[in-house]
C-alpha cells in the first residue's frame, strides 16, 4: 500500500501542474475577451457621444436657417413699412412684427451659442477618448501576441504532462485505487490527496479520529479524511 501512496503522490504532483496549466489556458482567453469587451464599450460610448454631437450640430444648423429666414423677413417688412402709405396702425403692426422677430432671433442666437458650447465640449471629449482608445488598442494588440505565445507554451507543457501522466497511471496502481483517486481529483478540484500532520488534515484542517490516524500511520490501506474525503498520507522523514 505504501507503493500505492507513493504512486498517487507522484500522480498528484503531475495533476497539480496539469490543473494549474488548464486554469491558465482558461484564464488567458477570458482575460483577452474581457479586455476586448472593455475597449468595445469605450468605442460604443464614443459613438454615442458622436451621435449626441451630430444632433447638436443639426439643431445649431436649424437655428441658423431659421434666424436667416427671420432676418430676411425683417428686411422685407422694413421695406414694406418704408414704402407703405398706410395709417399709423399699419406702421405699428409692421414695427411690432419686426420687434418680435428680432427678439426671437436674439433668443435663438443665445440658444445656438449654448448648443455650440455643448457640441465643442463633447467633440473635445471625443478626441480625448479616441486617443485613449488608440492607446488601449495598441496595448491590446501586444497583449494578444503575449496571450498567443503563453497559450502555445502552456499547451506544450500540458501535452507533455498528460503524456507523463498516462505513463504513470499504468504503473503501480490498482484500478480501484486509481478510480478512487480520479473521482476525488474531480470532486476536489485537482487535489485528491491531503497530508495528515499529527491528527490534522492539511486540506480541510479538521482533526481526524485516533483510529484513522493509526490506520494512516500503518499504511496498510487507503484512508480518507472523514471531513473532505481526500486520501490521507503522512510525510516520510
Amino acid at each position: 500500500m505504501q507503493d500505492t501512496i507513493r504512486a498517487l503522490r507522484a500522480l498528484q504532483e503531475l495533476d497539480t501542474d496539469i490543473y494549474r496549466l488548464k486554469a491558465e489556458l482558461k484564464r488567458l482567453p477570458e482575460e483577452r475577451a474581457k479586455r476586448r469587451k472593455d475597449i468595445d464599450q469605450q468605442i460604443s460610448r464614443v459613438e454615442e457621444r458622436q451621435k449626441a454631437a451630430r444632433e447638436l450640430r443639426t439643431k445649431i444648423k436649424e437655428i441658423e436657417d431659421t434666424t436667416s429666414k427671420e432676418r430676411q423677413r425683417i428686411r422685407k417688412l422694413e421695406n414694406e413699412a418704408a414704402n407703405s402709405r398706410g395709417d399709423a396702425a399699419s406702421l405699428a403692426a409692421y414695427q411690432h412684427e419686426i420687434k418680435t422677430l428680432k427678439r426671437d432671433i436674439s433668443n435663438a442666437e443665445e440658444q445656438g451659442l449654448e448648443l455650440v458650447g455643448q457640441a465643442e465640449s463633447i467633440e473635445s471629449d471625443i478626441k480625448s477618448q479616441r486617443a485613449s482608445i488608440d492607446d488601449a488598442e495598441k496595448t491590446f494588440a501586444e497583449f494578444v501576441k503575449n496571450v498567443e505565445r503563453e497559450t502555445a507554451e502552456a499547451q506544450q507543457k500540458l501535452d507533455a504532462l498528460l503524456s507523463q501522466r498516462k505513463q504513470r497511471m499504468a504503473k503501480d496502481l490498482a484500478p480501484e485505487s486509481l478510480g478512487l483517486y480520479e473521482r476525488l481529483l474531480v470532486a476536489r478540484e485537482g487535489v485528491a490527496l491531503a497530508l495528515l500532520d499529527g491528527r490534522i488534515c492539511q486540506a480541510c484542517y479538521m482533526e481526524v479520529p485516533t483510529n484513522l490516524y493509526v490506520r494512516v500511520a500503518r499504511g496498510v490501506q487507503l484512508t480518507q479524511c472523514p471531513s473532505c474525503d481526500r486520501i490521507l498520507f503522512q510525510s516520510v522523514s
